[in-house]
């Protein structure tokens, strides 16, 4: 009887142990609208830039959204402290939707955004702060 005890004790442990998960919280921080209708000849125009204020120990992540309203272009994002790029979501042929990002420094941070090849485009950028 026990013995019985002990096994049923166990795997209730084991089970309960297993089961047990931490989800992280996503806080939606930023949300960055994108639309990019003509190519200008002057390269600033055709970005959207901002500074942030990131945290040591943060996590944080980048999902786009591309094509919106039928729009092609693929944003590329690009996290930069000071002129040092940091994080981009592309990567020669790579392309990623979502991109993550820990912050080991507290300060001020670039975002970039633009289309890949200087095409049109509309997207979305949802900067969120895991927790």
């Amino acid at each position: 009887m026990k013995i019985l005890n002990l096994l049923i004790s166990v795997v209730l442990v084991a089970l309960l142990g297993a089961t047990k998960t931490y989800a992280q919280k996503e806080i939606l921080i930023k949300q960055i609208e994108f639309d990019l209708e003509v190519v200008s000849d002057i390269d600033y125009e055709n970005e959207y830039f901002l500074t942030l204020k990131l945290n040591k120990g943060s996590n944080y992540t980048f999902t786009i959204t591309n094509n919106i309203n039928d729009r092609a272009g693929d944003a590329i994002v690009e996290l930069l402290d000071a002129d040092n790029l940091i994080l981009t979501n592309s990567l020669g042929e790579k392309y990623f939707n979502k991109v993550s990002f820990e912050c080991n420094k507290t300060g001020f941070y670039d975002v970039l955004v633009r289309f890949k090849d200087n095409q049109l485009g509309y997207c979305n950028v949802d900067v969120t702060l895991l927790q």
